[in-house]
C-alpha cells in the first residue's frame, strides 16, 4: 500500500490509499449470500405497513408510498387496447398518445398479464431489484476495496447501512424544542425519509433498487474498463429514468473523456462519443420530442417544482462521508495521489456531477434538484472516504483490552447506521410514516366491484381521489383526476370535480362515466345517470351515452 508522510490530524493518514487488489483468481470474494441477507432489513416498511394495516382493520394494497400505483398503471397501459409496445399516461384523457417506453415498466405489464396482480407484479420486482442492486454493490466495494480484513468486512456493513447524521441532528433539535422522536428522527430527513439520501435506503423503493444496480454496475464496468457494457447499460439507464438518466450519461461522458485525455487510449474516446450520443438522445426524447405533445407539455409545467436539496439536509445527510472525504483531500500530496487512481478519478467525477445536478438551482429554473440526488452524491463521498474509513476502523480494532475495543466500534457503528436504524424505528409512529396505500373495507369493496365492471371508454369521477387515483392501477377505465403531479392539468381536473359533487356542474365526456359521490353527499346525478351499486360509503351511478346499449353490471 502507499501510504505518505504523518500529518497532523492524529491517528488517520489523510492520503492512505487502499490496497491494489491482487489477481482475480487470488482474491477473497464476499460470499453471494451476504449481501443478500444484508437487504433484508430493506422489507421492513413493507412488513410494517401490512402489520398495522391488520392491526387496524385495513386492507392493504401491498404498495408502501404514494407514487407506487402509478407505475403499475402505466404498466397496464401496454395491454389496454391491445397490445402496444409503449404506452400512454394512464391520467391523461382517453386517446393520449402512446408515447413512453420504460423497459422496468414493460416488465410490470408481462407480471400484470401473466396474472399476478398489481402489488404482487411489483413486489417480485421489488425483491428482484433489490438483491440485484445488493450483489452488484458487494461486487463493487470488492472491485474497490477487497475483503480480507475485519477492517474491510465492516466497512462493507457501514456501504450497506449507513448514512449520515440527520437523524441525530434532529432528535437533537427535538429534545429542546419538545417534538417527539419519532417525528424528529425526519425531522431535516426531506418526505419524512422517503428520499433516501445513502445507498442501503433506496433498496426499500423497488424502482431505485433498479436504478442504483445499474447505476453501480455501470460504474464496475467503468473502473473495470468494459466499455462495451458501460455503455449499453448507460443506454438501459438512460431509457429507464430521465434524472438518473441524464447523471449518469453526464458521469460516463465526462469521465471517459478525462481518461481519453490522460490516457490518449483510444478506447476511451470511443466511449465519450457513445456517452455524449446518449445524453443528446436522452436530452432530444426528453425536452423535444415528448413536449410536441400537449399533454406532456402539461405535465412537464407540473413537474417544474422547486423541490430543493436543502443546506440542512445535504449537510448532515453526507456529513460523516464528507468529512472523511475532506480529510483525504484536505494536502495537494493526497488530492495527486487519488486522481492518480482512475477509480477515484471515477467517484470524484460522479460527486461533481451529481452535486451539480442537486443542486441546479442555484443557477437555473429548478426542476426537482432532489430527484438528482438519492444517495448517489453519498456513494460517491462513501468511496473517496474509504481508505480513512478503514484506517479508522481498523485502529479502533486494534485496541488492545476487549471490552474498550468493542465498546469503541460498536459506538462508530451505531453513529454511522444511525440514519437508517432511527429512520426504521419510525415507522412505529403512524403520523409519521403514513406514506404506505392502506383501503377501508368499502373502499376495497369499491374497487372489487369497479374491477368486474370495468367498461372500456368509461370515465371515472370520484368525490374520493384515493379512489380516482387506484382506477387505472386495478382497471382499463380513466380517471377525471387521478394523480396529484402525472394528471395533465391536475388543478383544474381535480377543482372540476370538486364542483361536480359540490355544486352539480357537469363535465362533458364522450362515452360513459361513473360518478362515485360519497354516500352523505347531497348531490344529483345527471339525468338518465342510474345507480349500480352503493355500500355504507359509496353509491356508484353509471350515465351511459344516448343511443348505446345498457351496459350490464353485477
Amino acid at each position: 500500500m502507499t501510504v505518505a508522510p504523518e500529518t497532523a490530524v492524529p491517528q488517520i493518514q489523510p492520503d492512505l490509499e487502499l490496497p491494489r487488489a491482487r489477481a482475480p483468481y487470488n482474491r477473497a470474494r464476499i460470499p453471494a449470500y451476504l449481501p443478500l441477507l444484508l437487504s433484508l432489513p430493506a422489507l421492513i416498511p413493507l412488513l410494517w405497513a401490512w402489520i398495522a394495516a391488520r392491526a387496524n382493520g385495513m386492507i392493504f394494497t401491498g404498495f408502501i408510498s404514494y407514487d407506487l400505483p402509478y407505475y403499475l398503471a402505466n404498466a397496464r397501459q401496454h395491454f389496454a387496447r391491445g397490445f402496444e409496445p409503449t404506452f400512454s399516461n394512464p391520467y391523461a384523457p382517453y386517446g393520449s398518445p402512446a408515447i413512453y417506453f420504460q423497459p422496468q415498466t414493460f416488465l410490470l405489464a408481462l407480471l400484470d398479464r401473466l396474472g399476478f396482480g398489481p402489488a404482487l407484479a411489483l413486489n417480485l420486482f421489488g425483491l428482484a431489484a433489490m438483491a440485484f442492486a445488493s450483489i452488484v454493490a458487494a461486487r463493487l466495494y470488492e472491485e474497490v476495496v477487497g475483503w480480507e480484513t475485519t477492517a474491510q468486512k465492516l466497512g462493507f456493513l457501514c456501504f450497506f447501512w449507513g448514512g449520515g447524521v440527520l437523524a441525530l441532528a434532529g432528535v437533537l433539535f427535538g429534545s429542546f424544542t419538545g417534538v417527539p422522536v419519532a417525528k424528529a428522527t425526519v425531522l431535516f430527513d426531506a418526505g419524512d425519509g422517503w428520499w433516501m439520501f445513502n445507498f442501503g435506503r433506496n433498496l426499500v423503493y423497488p424502482f431505485e433498487a433498479y436504478y442504483h444496480g445499474v447505476f453501480l454496475l455501470t460504474l464496475l464496468m467503468l473502473i473495470r474498463k468494459r466499455h462495451a457494457r458501460a455503455l449499453a447499460l448507460t443506454v438501459l439507464m438512460a431509457i429507464s429514468h430521465p434524472f438518473t438518466g441524464l447523471s449518469l450519461g453526464l458521469i460516463v461522458a465526462a469521465f471517459s473523456l478525462i481518461e481519453a485525455v490522460f490516457t490518449t487510449r483510444e478506447g476511451w474516446w470511443k466511449l465519450t462519443a457513445g456517452a455524449a450520443a446518449v445524453v443528446a438522445g436522452h436530452a432530444a426524447y426528453y425536452l423535444v420530442f415528448l413536449n410536441r405533445f400537449a399533454d406532456h407539455r402539461a405535465l412537464q409545467q407540473q413537474w417544474e417544482l422547486d423541490w430543493p436539496y436543502l443546506a440542512w439536509t445535504f449537510g448532515p445527510a453526507v456529513y460523516l462521508v464528507g468529512f472523511l472525504a475532506f480529510l483525504r483531500l484536505s494536502r495537494w500530496e493526497s488530492v495527486k495521489v487519488a486522481l492518480a487512481d482512475s477509480s477515484m478519478r471515477l467517484f470524484l467525477v460522479c460527486f461533481a456531477v451529481i452535486f451539480g445536478l442537486s443542486h441546479h438551482d442555484a443557477f437555473m429554473k429548478s426542476r426537482q434538484p432532489l430527484h438528482f440526488a438519492h444517495g448517489y452524491d453519498w456513494i460517491a463521498l462513501f468511496f473517496i472516504a474509504l481508505p480513512l474509513l478503514i484506517r479508522l476502523l481498523e485502529r479502533l480494532l486494534a485496541i488492545s483490552r476487549s471490552i474498550p475495543r468493542m465498546t469503541a466500534v460498536l459506538a462508530f457503528l451505531l453513529i454511522t447506521l444511525s440514519d437508517n436504524l432511527l429512520w426504521f424505528s419510525s415507522f412505529r409512529d403512524p403520523q409519521v410514516q403514513r406514506h404506505a396505500i392502506v383501503l377501508t373495507r368499502d373502499q376495497d369493496e369499491m374497487m372489487r366491484w369497479l374491477r368486474r365492471n370495468d367498461l372500456a371508454g368509461a370515465v371515472v369521477f370520484s368525490e374520493d381521489d384515493g379512489i380516482g387515483y387506484l382506477v387505472p392501477t386495478y382497471t382499463a377505465m380513466r380517471s377525471h383526476y387521478g394523480h396529484t403531479h402525472n394528471t395533465p392539468h391536475a388543478a383544474d381536473r381535480k377543482r372540476e370535480v370538486a364542483e361536480l359533487f359540490r355544486r352539480g356542474e357537469t363535465v362533458q365526456v364522450a362515452g360513459a362515466a361513473y360518478y362515485i359521490p360519497l354516500r352523505g353527499t347531497p348531490w344529483t346525478p345527471p339525468g338518465g345517470a342510474r345507480k349500480v351499486y352503493s355500500n355504507g360509503t359509496y353509491i356508484v351511478w353509471l350515465n351511459l351515452p344516448e343511443g348505446s346499449q345498457t351496459a350490464s353490471v353485477r
